[in-house]
C-alpha cells in the first residue's frame, strides 16, 4: 500500500506520514483499523525501523493513530473532514508561498484554483 522515493527531496518518513494520512482520507485505513508493525512495514519498504516508528510518531502526535503499548499501533477516530484537510494542507501552503513570490493575489489564486479544477475535471 505504501511506498517510498529514496530520490526524493522529502524524507521517507514524511513520505510514510503524507501517504498514511492520504489512506486514511481516502478510506483505504479506516477507525480501529492496526497499522502493521514498525518491523513489518521497514522490511517491505526496505528501510530502516526508526524512519518507520518516526512516522508513526509524527502521525501519533497529530492524533492520527493511537499506539497502545505491546498491541500495536491503530487509526484514530479523527472526523474525516479533519484528515482531508490535514492530506491537502501541505500542497495549500507550497501553493500559497508560490504564489506569495510571485506576487499573485489571493482573487487571482482562488481564480486560478477553480479554472484548473473545472479544466481538468477534478
Amino acid at each position: 500500500m505504501f511506498t517510498v522515493d529514496p530520490k526524493s527531496s522529502l524524507p521517507i518518513y514524511e513520505q510514510l506520514v503524507a501517504q498514511i494520512i492520504r489512506a486514511i482520507a481516502r478510506g483505504l485505513l479506516r477507525s480501529g483499523e492496526q497499522m502493521p508493525s514498525v518491523r513489518e512495514l521497514a522490511g517491505n519498504l526496505l528501510v530502516n525501523p526508526n524512519t518507520v516508528s518516526r512516522a508513526y510518531q509524527e502521525l501519533e502526535s497529530r492524533d492520527f493513530i493511537v499506539t497502545m503499548r505491546g498491541k500495536g499501533s491503530f487509526i484514530s477516530d479523527l472526523p474525516l473532514e479533519q484528515v482531508k484537510q490535514a492530506a491537502i494542507q501541505n500542497h495549500i501552503q507550497t501553493l500559497c508561498t508560490v504564489a506569495d513570490e510571485l506576487s499573485i493575489s489571493n482573487e487571482d489564486l482562488y481564480k486560478l484554483i477553480i479554472q484548473t479544477r473545472e479544466d481538468s475535471s477534478c
